[in-house]
């Protein structure tokens, strides 16, 4: 497999374990895209958060700031605090931190960027099932978080596996450019301008188009590149995306 170039869809997998191996029943979230891209149109989005688990889910958001580079560097860090009195319009704000989430049902998060948006930034949002405690913002009684506790206990709860999902915010006024290369071993997509550009629906197909690969999605961040081997006897098909707009292409 060629190495990933783009931090965007190395997923985060965060698990709280507990001393047990019984078979159990739990919450199990599912948050769809693990990627969602603000336009410049965009000012705010709705994500949904599912539980398709046998038990309610109680689920912690926290957002970091990512900072990254055409180098393929990256870190991640929690927003600064905000000083009583100030202004929020640097942040990124997602409302609720705090999501009760009942068996089969669901539970969704604004997301909302109030600041200027003089250039490109990156956000993680994770969402992490967790056993409540007190003060801790779920608003239970001490009795509620025991007997969720002791149920919890009773199944072998044992995994609470959470996701990370990444807010690309583009800027105001993106400059796309894309520069794709095709060879005889490879189809090279390059991004040279200054906003993120997606490639969707990627896939192989057999010649007669009998037979083609699960769908694949990848962004390329400005200043990176991601790479497409050719297969004998096969197609490849993608959509790239550059912001509102989208074209097809076929090799």
């Amino acid at each position: 497999m060629l190495k990933r170039l783009n931090f965007i869809l190395i997923y985060s997998v965060l698990s709280l374990i507990s001393i047990t191996t019984s078979v159990y029943a739990s919450p199990s979230i599912g948050i769809g895209s693990m990627y969602d891209v603000f336009t410049p149109e965009t000012q705010s989005l709705t994500k949904r958060v599912y539980n398709t688990g046998t038990s309610t889910a109680f689920v912690r958001v926290e957002i970091l700031e990512i900072d990254a580079d055409p180098k393929m560097n990256q870190r991640e860090s929690a927003q600064k605090e905000i000083k009583e009195g100030s202004l929020t319009q640097e942040r990124l704000i997602v409302s609720p931190l705090r999501l009760i989430i009942p068996p089969s049902s669901f539970q969704s998060v604004r997301i909302l960027w109030p600041g200027d948006r003089e250039k490109e930034r990156y956000f993680r949002i994770r969402f992490t099932p967790v056993l409540p405690e007190e003060n801790d913002g779920f608003g239970m009684s001490k009795d509620e978080i025991t007997q969720y506790k002791k149920n919890a206990l009773d199944v072998g709860v044992n995994v609470l596996t959470g996701y990370g999902s990444v807010v690309v915010m583009q800027a105001k006024n993106p400059l796309f450019n894309t520069v794709i290369d095709d060879t005889n071993k490879q189809i090279s997509i390059k991004n040279k301008g200054n906003a993120t550009i997606i490639l969707d629906n990627i896939r192989y197909c057999e010649n007669i188009k009998s037979h083609c690969e699960n769908k694949a999605r990848e962004i390329i961040l400005p200043g990176r590149e991601f790479v497409l081997q050719k297969k004998i006897n096969n197609k490849i098909d993608f959509v790239l995306i550059e912001g509102d707009k989208s074209n097809t292409f076929n090799y």
